[in-house]
């Protein structure tokens, strides 16, 4: 009876705890990168170039801009820049960097965009830091696993998303 009871109990707060997701984001809108990283097979299987159709369940109402998260760099990607900005870690310190720019220019236009970080290895730290930025200016936020050597053509991911619009 009484491992009954538990359960029973288990089961009430998952119900209560989907209750308040929904509660919260009644639209259901989940907000994922477009990278087509599930699809991606890197050598030796594949030879890198494999992919399909962006991530199926990403944010189809709005557009992605990247950020390139490294252990001791950030490179910020945007239609201005689609080779990449690249700021040092110790000029995020700096006030007035080129990353407070970037992310006031996506804020004055967060209800078409948003962030994407592209965490590498060990940039867990930085990248918690950029994730409360964003989070701090009500800017929505995707994060994407990247391994370490794989290259980000933003160009043609950007070509990919604008095609589906």
């Amino acid at each position: 009876m009484a491992i009954l009871i538990m359960t029973i109990g288990a089961l009430v707060v998952l119900l209560v705890s989907n209750t308040v997701i929904i509660m919260v984001n009644p639209e259901n809108m989940a907000i994922t990168s477009v990278v087509t990283s599930s699809l991606y097979v890197p050598p030796p299987m594949g030879d890198g170039t494999e992919g399909g159709t962006p991530f199926p369940h990403g944010n189809m109402m709005k557009n992605p801009t990247y950020i390139d998260v490294h252990p001791d760099r950030i490179i910020m990607y945007s239609d201005e820049v689609p080779s990449g900005e690249v700021l040092p870690v110790r000029e995020l310190e700096r006030p007035g960097n080129s990353l407070e720019a970037f992310l006031e220019r996506i804020y004055d236009n967060r209800h078409e965009e948003y962030v994407v970080l592209l965490v590498r290895p060990r940039a867990a730290l930085v990248s918690r830091r950029l994730a409360k930025a964003v989070r701090d200016r009500d800017i929505d936020l995707g994060v994407e696993l990247f391994e370490a050597g794989r290259p980000v053509n933003y160009e043609a991911q950007r070509a990919a998303v604008m095609e589906r619009f």
